[in-house]
């Protein structure tokens, strides 16, 4: 089945694997409704470690600022932190992180609002990008319609993505909804031109944003002029701020700018557009009723190739619509940012629980939580839209 919304062809979502009709509903109408627990094995306790181990509850925080206002907080710098993948923003979420030459006392007295410090351990180990078991996500689907045939509906389409697979679509997360934009960016970069991914990151406005933002990037987008821009854009904005100061202070050194970013952000925006790439393959795929059960996919790199088959004519049907050789993943001018390439399953698996009942906040609605375990790196948006195949605003 089709997706028919605009967000989801931007990203590469174009298609369902399961035909029958969704749910619809709504995630995180609260933000207690989208609950991920990172699973991980024991930490090793050194009480002579230089890293200090904690696990981190944050409600309603991006990753990257959390770690920004911890950071600030203790007055040291953002590069000491490592965790193992970051988590969504509109959520309850729990996961571990560690620290460099941060006692556990120090980290015990912060105070932050919607942010929780507990389970110190000192440690000679970082917390690296991938380290994490995977994830367990307790959600809240609400809004539904009252209707005898909402089980009957959720359990046929369990059934056909159990017999067909779930695709492993890279989610929502990694592009944005009201900004889907980051594989735009990374494009551009991928693409060696650097300025205009300078563009694609802090102008390019997006009709859903908010008015402020909107204006400040299509004034900026329509003059070019960054002495102005830093007055229009909100506080708020702050990686956008730091950009365009940049930029006011050292004109047309836009590496230097996008280097401003932290570098784990820099990198999931080539990754974006690796990521949109892979989708448009795994979508193809579908249309083709190729099987994605047990099967991979590249995530192209620079030492990439291509699948045999028929699988593969699509690999390289989509590189050619994108204009690219594995050779352009080698991105010249910043060169911590070259694609090596890998492969990634083209099907989640996974134990979809889920119980239905009334919906406390909707009158006469009923509410169904799914409850279910995923790998580090697969989304549970991206299992949930084959139940709802709904607007992507609606998660």
């Amino acid at each position: 089945m089709k997706s028919t919304y605009k967000v989801d062809n931007i990203i590469g979502l174009e298609q369902y694997i399961s035909n029958t009709e969704g749910i619809g509903g709504r995630l995180r109408q609260q933000i207690e409704d989208f609950y991920v627990e990172e699973l991980f094995n024991p930490d090793e306790e050194d009480p002579e470690g230089e890293y200090t181990h904690f696990i981190i509850e944050k409600r309603d925080w991006d990753t990257f600022k959390c770690i920004k206002r911890l950071s600030r907080a203790l007055r040291v710098s953002r590069k000491r932190f490592g965790f193992a993948g970051t988590k969504d923003k509109r959520a309850l979420t729990r996961q571990r992180m560690a620290v460099w030459k941060v006692l556990p006392e120090q980290l015990a007295k912060l105070k932050l609002m919607d942010i929780t410090l507990s389970d110190f351990k000192r440690s000679n180990d970082r917390v690296n990008l991938g380290d994490a078991l995977g994830n367990r996500f307790t959600i809240a689907l609400r809004d539904l319609e009252k209707e005898d045939t909402l089980k009957e509906t959720i359990q046929k389409i369990n059934e056909e993505i159990i017999e067909k697979g779930i695709p492993n679509y890279f989610g929502y997360q990694r592009f944005g909804v009201i900004r889907p934009n980051t594989h735009l960016v990374g494009k551009e970069l991928v693409n060696g031109h650097i300025d205009q991914a300078v563009d694609a990151y802090i102008c390019n406005p997006f009709e859903n944003e908010r008015e402020d933002t909107y204006n400040a990037r299509k004034n900026l987008e329509e003059t070019g002029d960054y002495k102005e821009a830093i007055k229009n854009f909100p506080k708020r904005l702050d990686y956008e701020r730091t950009i365009i100061q940049h930029l006011i202070e050292k004109p047309n050194d836009y590496a230097g700018a996008l280097r401003k970013l932290p570098k784990k952000l820099r990198w999931m925006l080539v990754h974006a557009y690796q990521s949109y790439i892979f989708n448009r393959i795994l979508g193809k795929m579908i249309v083709k009723e190729l099987p994605i059960k047990d099967c991979q996919i590249p995530l192209f790199g620079l030492n990439s190739e291509f699948t045999e088959g028929e699988q593969g004519e699509i690999e390289k049907s989509v590189l050619e619509d994108e204009n690219l050789t594995f050779d352009d993943f080698k991105v010249p001018s910043m060169p911590e940012l070259t694609l090596k390439g890998l492969l990634r399953d083209a099907d989640i698996k996974t134990e979809i629980r889920y119980t239905i009942e009334d919906d406390e906040l909707n009158e006469d609605k009923s509410k169904c939580t799914f409850t279910f375990d995923l790998n580090t790196g697969t989304y549970a948006t991206t299992v949930l839209r084959e139940f709802m195949k709904t607007d992507p605003l609606n998660y």
